[in-house]
């Protein structure tokens, strides 16, 4: 029988949650890159749908987030956001998810600064950009 008969304290309880420093695979992160990619070619040729014009958004979305966190320029985001309302105004009105070329210039730059910004900024500084645009997209 053990000579210390205090009965033990009760451990606080902590949230586990895989560290930041475990990331997802380099083909985890070039998927990330090349899915919008995908859409906005479905969104050109005419078969996109709502969910590409969510894909697409979102992608801006965290890209221009990750973006002004790390003080750094963008309006080339900025741009492409603006293209992706256009869109979405054009579908109200004709039904259909239809790019002009300005607006498929526009998305196509947004997304490649998109890349360049994920592969800029820290893996922190990136979740805390994704956690962002989550928490404040489904509003």
């Amino acid at each position: 029988m053990p000579s210390n008969k205090k009965p033990r304290k009760p451990q606080a309880k902590r949230k586990l949650t895989i560290p930041i420093v475990f990331r997802q695979s380099a083909e985890v992160d070039t998927e990330l890159q090349l899915v919008p990619h995908t859409e906005l070619l479905k969104m050109r040729s005419g078969v996109g749908d709502e969910g590409s014009w969510n894909m697409i958004t979102c992608r801006l979305n965290i890209g221009i987030t990750a973006c002004k966190q790390s003080g750094k320029e963008c309006s080339v985001i900025d741009r492409g956001l603006d293209a992706m309302i256009n869109v979405w105004r054009r579908y109200e009105n004709t039904g259909k998810f239809g790019l002009s070329g300005e607006d498929l210039r526009d998305i196509g730059d947004g997304l490649v600064a998109t890349d360049e910004i994920q592969l800029a900024v820290t893996r922190r500084k990136f979740n805390d950009a994704v956690q962002y645009v989550y928490k404040h997209a489904a509003r």
